[in-house]
């Protein structure tokens, strides 16, 4: 499958994922306990220095480093060229890459017998196959999600539907498609029984929406967001957490857990276990130890994704989420659907919602 947009055109964070190709070897071994090179695939910086520290204290086995080179859907064609014998035992990806991983066959089942931190990371975070059997180990989310700026918006909102109260008159600023592959729509569909895959409610909502008049601009990248909430010139809208880092003057609500029509939609990173490896059983004791509540919190402040162990401290307490919270505000959608629709859904909104505004 071929993807078409990577996590910083989703959240167009400041550090850069792994962008060159490159493959070191990096010695942890343990003389009291020596084994076959562990192979793990990672991102460039932050990515890398944070895990060869996490390597160095885990010290069971060498690892072999390959970086991940372009976007991270760059290794699937890897891995598919080699099966059945890839060169990987471990490879750090996010939401879309693990759907393809899974239907291709190519990750293997994790229990907590063999991953017993997962206790402490939301089930609903974990991607599953089609039986429920749990195919990742996640370690870091980032969300989309609504936010507004109370000193300047007329109302309070409580729900979806206060989007459309006439008090908003201007106030909202609303992402074009292409900013978050359109989730801003999948919420609203979600909100009135659609998802990404019936978006139908969500495209009449917005047109009801942009009707209302309360649209007073559509940003068409992260410095209109910016722009816009701290000159006060609109006050609510849907935005990622990457964009968020920027905007430093105007102090935000984020409603994350506010009520269940406003959805947070969350991408996971974290391991993939290759059901071809012959070093599994090192493999996901390298991946446990890696999202133990110390080493979580380590991540949090080498890479800056909120833990999904849920004991781990961070100061990002808007998305971190209980088991509870999880299943009544976090959407993980189908990633693969959105890119692949993304075309189609630019061009109805320059149909049906341009000429509205």
């Amino acid at each position: 499958m071929s993807m078409k947009f990577t996590r910083r055109d989703l959240l167009k964070t400041a550090a850069a994922g792994g962008t060159v190709a490159a493959t070191s070897s990096f010695p942890f071994i343990n003389s009291a306990h020596a084994a076959e090179p562990l192979s793990v695939v990672e991102w460039g910086p932050p990515w890398i220095d944070h895990a060869k520290k996490t390597g160095e204290a885990w010290g069971k086995a060498e690892i072999n480093w390959t970086l991940h080179s372009g976007g991270a859907a760059s290794v699937l064609p890897k891995i598919k060229a080699a099966w059945p014998n890839p060169p990987y035992d471990l490879v750090d990806n996010w939401s879309p890459v693990f759907l393809s991983m899974v239907r291709e066959g190519w990750a293997e089942t994790v229990t907590l017998d063999n991953c017993p931190n997962l206790a402490d990371v939301p089930e609903g975070l974990i991607t599953k196959d089609a039986d429920g059997n749990w195919k990742n180990i996640p370690r870091g989310t980032a969300g989309v999600f609504f936010t507004y700026a109370p000193a300047n918006c007329p109302i309070e909102i409580k729900s979806i539907d206060d989007l459309l109260d006439p008090a908003l008159k201007g106030q909202i600023l609303w992402p074009n498609p292409t900013l978050n592959t359109n989730l801003q729509v999948v919420a609203l569909a979600k909100a009135r029984g659609g998802d990404e895959y019936n978006m139908e409610p969500g495209w009449e909502f917005l047109k009801e929406l942009a009707a209302s008049g309360n649209i007073g601009r559509v940003s068409a990248n992260t410095s209109d967001v910016i722009t816009s909430l701290e000159t006060a010139e609109t006050s609510v809208t849907f935005v990622d957490q990457g964009t968020l880092s920027g905007v430093k003057g105007t102090e935000l609500i984020h409603l994350t857990k506010t009520d269940s029509s406003l959805k947070t939609f969350v991408f996971v990173s974290g391991w993939c276990v290759l059901s071809s490896s012959k070093n599994k059983e090192l493999a996901f004791d390298y991946a446990n130890f890696t999202i133990s509540k110390e080493y979580s919190e380590l991540y949090y402040q080498d890479v800056g994704e909120v833990p999904v162990n849920i004991n781990a401290e961070h100061d990002i307490q808007h998305l971190r989420f209980s088991p509870e919270e999880t299943d009544a505000y976090v959407v993980i959608p189908d990633w693969d659907h959105l890119g692949v629709e993304l075309d189609n859904w630019n061009k109805r909104f320059e149909k049906d919602i341009v000429p509205l505004l």
